[in-house]
């Protein structure tokens, strides 16, 4: 079983190995980013902390007498909305600066703390933003707050993830359309080299493997590939000539032989010679069947019929083969049950060879089953195929020789004592491979019996007539 062309592109080693280099580069983008931008801002906050402590030592220099002075004339020295100051009675009221709100908690430790919420400003238009702030009490009671805005580094943040995107999509987008330009040739060879096989595998063995001129791994393999049919085709059709030659020049004498005994049997004998030649040409017409269906499955191995097929209609090929062995049936007080509903899809193949299919199946039902019995003929359509399926009640083939009874001259336990030469299965398994046809051997219904399933593929444009 082959797997759908469409729904695997997507799982070719190409698109696997562009998704795993994709997630890739991305999850090392993500951590460059992450290391750049932790850099960054230990680096803007080392800078906001050691401009807060020179402004913090400077104005400690400063007497309460002139610190207004001194902090008003620093402004022209200061950005604004980025350095900002706050003189506070002890009580916590405003006296100067563009902070307006003392915070209480914010210590008095000599160190330089961060704000996640940052402090107020004089500044209405500006939201409130993260912020570096140092304390300063004074000797005089009052409390100086120095900060520096923070807000660069989520600024610094902003422009290196829009670096990333902007990297990831100049990277990434060209990537995917040169990979799906890229990879279209590789994909079309490995389909032709799939139909190929596909044919190979249905029985055509003069098929070879399509080569390129570029000599490449893809084509290294399909040589050796083929080289080896070439080997099993030479040994296979070796064996078929001799199996043939076999049979051909066994037949000859089998017919001479059976002749003979038919001008026995008309001569006047006893009756224990009689039965004895009797048998001996039962012996004879069994062995004739035998290498009759051999050399038939033979024939039908030879791939070149299928130039004969022609399209039909699968309901009207089971209405006759129910119709014929209807009788046949009835007499053994059995029923046979033709289940179809409507029209199906046409189907393309050899009507004779299929009918031959059916016929040896529906046989070997009736001819198991026991009287009373029910074998049942349905076709049933599916998502992209029909399925021809001979049921019945009968003793059932047991599991372990399902995948034996389609061997040629293959005879079960059971069923030796039964009349027959083990060929009826191989040769439909032989018809259902000429036809490129699914063929499965399952259980009845309720554990008892055999179903017997014909799995006949339509082809697109079927699917997308019905």
């Amino acid at each position: 079983m082959f797997w759908s062309k469409k729904a695997d592109r997507w799982r070719s080693s190409n698109s696997r190995l562009i998704g795993l280099y994709a997630l890739f580069f991305v999850a090392w983008g993500a951590v460059f980013t992450g290391v750049l931008y932790w850099e960054i801002s230990r680096y803007l906050g080392t800078v906001a902390e050691r401009t807060l402590m020179q402004r913090a030592h400077y104005y400690q220099k400063v007497d309460d007498a002139t610190l207004v002075t001194e902090l008003a004339g620093s402004e022209v020295y200061s950005i604004p909305g980025i350095d900002a100051y706050g003189l506070f009675e002890a009580d916590g009221k405003h006296l100067t600066g563009d902070l307006l709100k003392l915070r209480l908690n914010l210590p008095d430790d000599g160190q330089v703390h961060y704000l996640e919420r940052g402090l107020s400003i004089a500044l209405p238009s500006e939201e409130t933003r993260s912020s570096y702030a140092f304390r300063l009490n004074r000797p005089d009671g009052r409390i100086l707050i120095l900060s520096r805005d923070g807000g660069s580094i989520s600024a610094v943040g902003g422009i290196i993830g829009q670096a990333l995107f902007w990297g990831l999509s100049l990277t990434l987008i060209p990537g995917l359309v040169g990979w799906r330009l890229l990879r279209r040739r590789p994909i079309r060879r490995v389909e032709r080299l799939q139909r190929s096989t596909e044919s190979i595998v249905s029985g055509n063995l003069r098929e070879r493997l399509p080569l390129s001129a570029r000599r490449d791994e893809l084509d290294m393999l399909a040589n050796a590939v083929n080289t080896m049919l070439e080997h099993i085709e030479q040994l296979m059709l070796e064996v078929k000539s001799v199996c043939d030659g076999i049979a051909h020049d066994l037949r000859t004498p089998l017919t001479r032989l059976r002749a003979r005994l038919y001008q026995l049997q008309k001569l006047p004998l006893q009756p224990a010679h009689a039965d004895t030649l009797n048998l001996a040409l039962e012996e004879s017409e069994s062995i004739m069947l035998r290498f009759q269906g051999l050399l038939r499955i033979s024939e039908l191995e030879d791939t070149r019929r299928r130039s004969a097929f022609g399209s039909f209609q699968p309901e009207a090929l089971l209405q006759q083969a129910h119709e014929f062995y209807e009788p046949l049936a009835q007499g053994k007080g059995q029923q046979l049950i033709l289940q179809i509903s409507g029209h199906y899809p046409t189907l393309r193949g050899d009507v004779s060879l299929l009918f031959e299919a059916l016929v040896n199946l529906m046989d070997n039902a009736i001819k198991f089953t026991q009287p009373g019995g029910e074998i049942h003929l349905i076709c049933q359509r599916r998502e992209h195929s029909l399925s021809i399926e001979v049921l019945d009640n009968g003793p059932g083939i047991p599991a372990a020789e399902r995948n034996s009874v389609t061997r040629r001259l293959y005879r079960g336990d059971a069923t030796r004592q039964q009349p027959g030469n083990g060929l009826g299965l191989s040769l439909v398994a032989a018809i259902a491979r000429l036809h490129g046809f699914g063929l499965s051997i399952e259980e009845g219904n309720q554990g008892r019996g055999t179903r017997i399933v014909l799995d006949c593929p339509l082809r697109d444009s079927q699917n997308e007539r019905s």
